[in-house]
């Protein structure tokens, strides 16, 4: 499929974790369980590719080529991927470049995007290398895309955004009853104890939703575990909240008297 930059970004980010839009997709169809039986209707579907237009355009005109070149390389490198071929090792890499060249020749484009590239001094194919390993190994990457999870559980979930409220109001009340370090440290700790069981329970709802649609007993019963972190973490930060302010609170509720 070719299709946009938003729609792009939108399958990465739920299928992948990464926020973020890319030049190309790839989605192979078998995982390489070869206990799992398909049924022989299933022997020709390998898998899906999705790529970006605008940034193959984009990808071309920087490189100097055509968009149908940029396309065709795209479009390997994508059923490469959805045939098993990766490039996480320097071994992996020649031999799936290799691969990618002799099959761009074949196909009539003798002055390939990623010979193009390599003549340059540059490395083959940067789109692809830059979607799919880039993100990986680097730190401000990784930090980006942890703030984007942060940010995606804020926007979607309602029970986050209550805890934030909640935990501000505490942060707020704490400032004026002058809490002692110690104290401090545990609201941080508390409140950090809260938003990562909401964390979680988000990963878990996220990751059944896209193994499974329907209804099945294991789901649910995941489901319902990562709910019951959270109910049993926000019933510790109410115990935690009462030793914490009650004291000073009666303190000073009895002096108003």
């Amino acid at each position: 499929m070719v299709t946009d930059d938003a729609q792009v970004r939108e399958l990465n980010a739920r299928y992948r974790g990464v926020d973020a839009v890319t030049d190309v997709l790839a989605f192979p169809a078998r995982g390489g369980d070869e206990r799992f039986v398909e049924g022989p209707e299933a022997a020709g579907y390998l898998g899906d590719v999705v790529i970006s237009y605008p940034r193959a355009a984009a990808q071309a005109a920087a490189a100097g080529h055509s968009v149908a070149d940029e396309l065709r390389l795209l479009v390997v490198h994508g059923v490469l991927h959805v045939l098993g071929h990766d490039h996480v090792t320097s071994e992996e890499e020649a031999a799936m470049w290799a691969r990618q060249e002799e099959i761009l020749r074949l196909v009539g484009q003798s002055d390939s995007p990623a010979e193009s590239c390599l003549a340059r001094g540059g490395s083959a194919a940067p789109g692809p290398r830059a979607m799919e390993t880039g993100w990986r190994t680097g730190l401000g990457a990784s930090f980006r895309h942890a703030f984007a999870g942060l940010g995606h559980v804020l926007r979607t979930q309602r029970n986050a955004r209550i805890h934030l409220v909640m935990a501000l109001l505490a942060v707020a009340l704490a400032a004026v009853l002058h809490l002692s370090l110690a104290e401090w440290a545990i609201l941080a700790l508390t409140i950090g104890f809260v938003f990562v069981a909401e964390m979680f329970n988000s990963v878990a709802e996220a990751t059944m939703d896209a193994v499974t649609r329907e209804f099945h007993p294991l789901a649910k019963a995941a489901k319902d575990v990562a709910a019951g972190a959270v109910i049993f973490a926000a019933i510790v930060s109410m115990i935690v909240g009462l030793l914490l302010f009650g004291p000073r609170l009666w303190t000073l509720w009895r002096d108003m008297r």
